[in-house]
């Protein structure tokens, strides 16, 4: 006898839902504090000082700006995991591909935004000594990729806690097995 075929669009729905709700706002929590903590070596004596000033101001600002900007690379985080955990062997990693995923939305967001920052620093003649500029590309770029990862981390374990799962859904049915022409008659 064969298993009926597990759903598949429904928990999808569901994956990328959980992942748009909560991706930006996982994030956007984070983010201050992964920025100031990768931009430390540089000024480390004022990290602290500057760090909690940023984190009493910036969260509320910065979750704003998660969800205006997250929430389609957030959906489209759960909406390829959901694939990832629709197709993956029932052994593989999901957490940790979720985050890769996330990882990867994340930065393409930040590449998205850098040509956007460009134009209208050309539009408006903005100019940047480079070393501080590289700088804050690169703790920017830094910050928003490990957000990524970690907000895909979480969603995925809350999925698994959920118990949100496509696994095993495009994996197709096994025929039934044909009987043997002697036990027809």
């Amino acid at each position: 006898m064969s298993q009926p075929p597990r759903p598949f669009f429904l928990p999808t729905i569901g994956l990328t839902l959980l992942f748009a709700l909560f991706g930006p706002a996982i994030g956007g929590a984070l983010f201050a504090p992964i920025a100031l903590s990768l931009a430390a070596p540089a000024a480390a004596h004022v990290a602290g000082p500057i760090g909690w000033a940023a984190t009493l101001a910036g969260h509320t600002f910065a979750l704003i700006v998660a969800y205006l900007f997250g929430v389609g690379p957030a959906a489209a985080t759960g909406f390829v995991y959901a694939l990832w955990d629709a197709a993956a062997p029932i052994r593989a990693p999901r957490a940790l591909v979720a985050a890769l995923i996330g990882g990867a939305m994340a930065y393409a967001l930040f590449h998205w935004l850098a040509s956007l920052g460009a134009s209208i620093e050309a539009a408006f003649d903005v100019t940047m000594t480079p070393p501080v500029g590289d700088w804050i590309e690169a703790t920017l770029r830094h910050g928003f990729v490990a957000c990524g990862a970690v907000a895909g981390f979480v969603c995925a374990l809350a999925a698994s806690l959920l118990g949100l799962t496509t696994r095993g859904a495009l994996i197709p049915a096994r025929p039934a097995p044909v009987p043997p022409e002697g036990l027809m008659k």
